[in-house]
């Protein structure tokens, strides 16, 4: 299915029953909605999960490239929400998509029940703004990387298992070089841009055991600093935990669910 207004197309795809609470997916960069079945499998018997491709990805139409991506594709949450008549949602994000979910949390209040953050890190504090000094060079980089290695490696980066690797390195390429490079650019002013505060809501912070050290200390720094989170580590898993253990990470997410539905 397609939602459209007057910025762009995105396509979404909704599952389970339609008065069970819902549950929003965002994937990270370079990636699309497959990046959640497991998650379609594991939780639509309970739950109203929705997946989609955020803008630049998969079926979804690009955005106007001065428009702020994550700020943009938060109101596109909003919208679908409204769209599909839903008051209140669980919103998910992995990487990219928890910088999307954290603003849409933070302009949309009053539409969130709860979020969930995969391989993410907090947009709390903003990072010094020297970080835009070296923006420019990193599109250069990745424009200049040889198209034929880029893909690859950037799924090794991200991936423990094989299948999931196979699985970004094809999605990657159908996306592109420009729209990782525009969307590594628009990750990195995020985080100098920032949120002035933490979220309030009800949070469940993951990550892969084989997580970069980076992300590893940014979210348990996130933890320690926002008393309402829940923190879980999905072993024999990487950065897309969801996809490389789905049983695990569906199993955090359900008694995350558990605990804040039931309040």
């Amino acid at each position: 299915m397609y939602f459209e207004n007057n910025l762009g197309k995105v396509y979404y795809e909704v599952y389970g029953p339609d008065n069970a609470p819902a549950l929003i997916f965002s994937h990270g960069i370079n990636m699309n909605h497959e990046t959640f079945k497991g998650q379609v499998e594991g939780l639509q018997d309970k739950y109203r999960v929705i997946i989609w491709d955020m803008p630049y990805h998969g079926k979804s139409s690009p955005i106007d490239n001065n428009l702020p991506f994550s700020e943009t594709t938060a109101d596109f949450i909003s919208q679908l929400l409204d769209e599909l008549e839903i008051e209140k949602a669980v919103l998910a994000g992995l990487s990219l998509g928890s910088y999307v979910t954290q603003i849409a949390a933070h302009k949309y209040p009053e539409k969130i029940m709860g979020t969930i953050h995969i391989g993410g890190g907090p947009l709390h504090p903003p990072v010094s703004p020297l970080l835009k000094i070296g923006n420019p060079f990193i599109g250069l980089f990745i424009n200049l990387y040889p198209k034929n290695r880029i893909f690859k490696a950037f799924a090794s980066h991200r991936t423990l298992k094989p299948e999931t690797r196979a699985y970004v390195e094809r999605i990657a390429a159908e996306n592109g070089k420009k729209v990782m490079a525009h969307l590594t650019q628009e990750l990195m002013r995020d985080m100098v841009r920032g949120l002035p505060a933490h979220t309030p809501e009800p949070k469940l912070l993951c990550h892969g055991d084989h997580e970069i050290s980076f992300v590893q200390k940014q979210m348990k720094r996130w933890h320690n600093e926002t008393p309402e989170s829940r923190f879980k580590i999905i072993e024999d898993a990487h950065h897309i935990a969801n996809q490389e253990n789905p049983e695990k990470t569906n199993e955090v997410i359900r008694d995350f669910l558990g605990e804040i539905l039931d309040q």
